[in-house]
């Protein structure tokens, strides 16, 4: 019944919390977009916040999934071409952005370093937009990879 999916979420949750600052990268890259607000590096405006953080990559990298799970959804957002979300356990999801293909789809298991999709070139860069969310709540994901 109910109780006992309940009782295997949490403890998938839970896991995920234990493996705080020890997750893999999704890519191999170096982060040129950070979490959060941050001012125009010209104008003196806040930017809209960034969920997640941004991984410049060599075109056509594989995006892996830093932890196990299900696919929540694959979604196409204007910007960020296909994106792919994973929930682990109860309260955790991660989303991966900027991809062209991508070999999951929802309802999906998938284990961590499973290959979810390829980076995908959009206005000529390689970037792999990565996000990890408690419930409804952005984390910065560099508290959370190692």
């Amino acid at each position: 019944g109910t109780s006992r999916k309940t009782e295997v979420d949490q403890k998938l949750a839970a896991e995920f919390v234990k493996n705080k600052g020890r997750l893999p990268w999704p890519v191999e890259g170096a982060v040129v977009g950070r979490f959060g607000s941050h001012k125009h590096p010209v104008y003196n405006i806040v930017m809209p916040p960034n969920n997640g953080f941004d991984l410049a990559v060599s075109k056509g990298e594989s995006a892996k999934a830093v932890f196990g799970g299900i696919v929540r959804q694959v979604m196409v957002l204007p910007g960020y071409n296909q994106c792919v979300l994973v929930q682990h356990g109860n309260s955790y999801f991660t989303f991966y952005c900027r991809l062209g293909s991508v070999n999951v789809k929802g309802g999906d298991k998938v284990v961590t370093g499973e290959v979810l999709g390829t980076v995908d070139t959009i206005l000529g860069q390689d970037q792999l937009h990565f996000e990890l969310w408690k419930n409804t709540v952005p984390q910065n994901p560099e508290n959370w990879i190692r």
